[in-house]
């Protein structure tokens, strides 16, 4: 059994409910290991957050009885990927469970634990990083969820018929991830009961409020069965085609790869001169080359799904101290855009915007 030591400083670890049947999916077996895109449902999940750096280990939670996910997903336990077939009859007991499999295996009651649903397969690395920004200082955590756009209607009971239309303002729809501090879930969840349908119901019911992070409309969970045709459309669609990448120049080369990890985008590789990052779908290529009038008339634009998160992330980790750059704060431009400016260690010139629905 893989562990890890005890340590200070919080540590992130995801759980992974996998101990469903999905009778609403219509599937034959449990609709984790019901093929999307060529692998088994579940397989996606897990793909998207071993990209997430900051988490330490992803612990799957089986039922008793599982003998499909080795089978299926031909993956046994890893360094990172850790199985416990310790699965109860609900979701509150599955988790609960996990928090003690967790525990045995070193986390802390510091540590942040991100629930995630396995039927969530389409989640993106750089939603769970949004996610981790905005709760990583808070005192209780939170969770990916959306504002309601639709129009809500109450029906009565068995009926198919319209009782009253609900107001739906200031009302979310939640999502996963969940992210709470183990030391506060594991009572919250023995607090509630086995009822509790999320992990955020059951830290209200110590009476907190878990922060509200913005997610994404395609972060939806595989319910039903017209979702799986909807799930292979989505993934499809995320494959990449041709891509252009810009050549930013760097007058201090080993700074500007630290700068540009500092500011959120992954590194893909160095090589010689030539470093590429990568943000989502947004990727340049940094060249170890300088030329002042070139670099100081470099400009790159970067759309963002939450710019004020984006904003005070800089502020919290000093990034203008620290790399001694200017960075301006949100402002609502005429031409419709609410965006900032921030200059690199080399004086290349970002235009960074809030992304328009």
């Amino acid at each position: 059994m893989t562990t890890y030591s005890v340590g200070a400083e919080p540590r992130c670890f995801a759980l992974v409910p996998c101990a469903g049947t999905g009778s609403r999916a219509g599937t034959l077996g449990p609709k984790q290991y019901q093929p999307v895109g060529g692998q088994p449902l579940v397989a996606h999940t897990l793909q998207a957050l071993a990209k997430v750096p900051r988490i330490a280990a992803t612990l799957v939670v089986l039922a008793p009885d599982d003998i499909q996910f080795e089978e299926d997903l031909e993956a046994g336990e890893t360094e990172h990927l850790w199985l416990a077939k310790v699965g109860g009859a609900t979701r509150a007991e599955t988790v609960a469970n996990g928090l003690n499999e967790l525990r045995a295996r070193g986390a802390q009651p510091q540590d942040w634990v991100l629930v995630h649903d396995a039927a969530r397969c389409l989640l993106r690395p750089e939603w769970v990083d949004r996610l981790i920004d905005a709760c990583w200082d808070d005192e209780v955590g939170g969770l990916l969820a959306l504002p309601l756009a639709d129009t809500l209607k109450a029906e009565e009971p068995g009926t198919e018929r319209i009782t009253s239309t609900l107001d739906r303002t200031g009302k979310w729809a939640a999502q996963t991830p969940q992210m709470f501090r183990l030391g506060l879930l594991a009572p919250a969840l023995a607090f509630a009961g086995e009822q509790v349908t999320d992990e955020a119901s059951a830290v209200e019911r110590l009476g907190h409020s878990p922060k509200l992070v913005r997610g994404d409309y395609e972060n939806f969970k595989v319910t039903w069965p017209g979702d799986f045709a909807l799930a292979e459309r989505l993934l499809a669609s995320q494959q990449r085609g041709p891509e252009v990448r810009a050549f930013v120049p760097a007058k201090d080369f080993a700074q500007s790869q630290r700068f540009y990890a500092d500011l959120g985008f992954s590194q893909e590789f160095a090589h010689g001169d030539i470093a590429g990052f990568r943000w989502g779908q947004t990727a340049f290529l940094l060249q170890d080359f300088f030329e002042p009038q070139h670099a100081h008339n470099f400009m790159m634009h970067l759309m963002v799904d939450d710019l004020h998160a984006f904003h005070a992330q800089l502020l919290r980790k000093g990034i203008a101290a620290q790399y001694g750059v200017k960075i301006s704060g949100p402002e609502q431009r005429p031409w419709g855009l609410l965006d900032m400016t921030l200059h690199d260690p080399s004086g290349v010139l970002w235009r960074v915007a809030q992304r328009m629905e």
